[in-house]
């Protein structure tokens, strides 16, 4: 089992604070970077093979992996396109390390180890982590689910039909992985899809019959970084949770 993470994009919103530093590198506390508070929740869950796809600050983020070449197998896919495309295309530039059962992951996710060994439990061919919430924001990547099957995603479903969110972790096993790569080489031929989130081929995926299934996790165990208050909610996370102390006892 592989984790793809897409980290190219430049982190806009999150300016000033990426303005110079890719968001995988912002530090989430204590000098831990988000990134490696996801290398160390993959490592938990047994996955220690790593796909990096990167684009913004690339060396930035080159220069922090090689402290954890002892640990992980770790290759890197540049996309140069981060400046003018959205995340569809690195994963697209990713296809290559598709072949067998992998993981996608967003560049911008914080996650416990439990997310992941709960998504592995799955054997169907596509999975995808997913959290249930009271309330919903037009901001969120909702999704309409129907007995265990996801049915929509994206952040235009009506906030009133919306029975959940996706995370931005996708298991592919079995067929999914060919399901995943056709359908990404099929949308890169169409110009208007330079500019659309994956997830778009995953509700291509839907649209076709293929079932799309998910893994429901508690919404405290993960969170992400869009804008700075989210900043502040995961700093509080790592210190309540005790993840940098867990991470240098290793």
């Amino acid at each position: 089992m592989k984790a793809i993470i897409l980290a190219a994009g430049k982190g806009t919103r999150m300016f000033p604070l990426t303005k110079n530093t890719p968001k995988s590198l912002l530090d989430i506390g204590q000098g831990l970077t988000l990134l490696e508070t996801q290398l160390h929740s993959l490592q938990e869950a047994g996955i220690t093979n790593i796909v990096l796809v990167v684009g913004y600050r690339a060396e930035q983020i080159e220069a922090k992996i090689k402290e954890y070449e002892k640990d992980f197998e770790i290759s890197i896919v540049f996309n140069p396109f981060y400046d003018t495309s959205n995340n569809l295309i690195s994963a697209w530039m990713a296809k290559h390390h598709m072949t067998d059962e992998f993981i996608t992951i967003n560049g911008d996710d914080i996650f416990d180890s439990i997310v992941i060994k709960d998504l592995l439990k799955s054997k169907e061919n596509i999975t995808m982590v997913t959290d249930v919430k009271d309330e919903y924001d037009s901001d969120d990547m909702k999704i309409v689910s129907v007995n265990n099957l996801v049915k929509k995603v994206s952040k235009k479903v009506p906030i009133e039909e919306a029975n959940g969110e996706s995370v931005g972790i996708i298991k592919f096993s079995g067929h999914g992985p060919k399901i995943y790569t056709d359908t990404l080489e099929e949308m890169i031929r169409d110009p208007e899809n330079l500019q659309v989130f994956y997830l778009k081929a995953i509700q291509q995926i839907i649209n076709r019959g293929f079932p799309v299934h998910q893994s429901i996790c508690n919404e405290k165990d993960w969170g992400e970084i869009d804008f700075h208050p989210d900043l502040k909610l995961i700093r509080q996370y790592v210190s309540k949770t005790k993840l940098v102390d867990r991470i240098f006892e290793k």
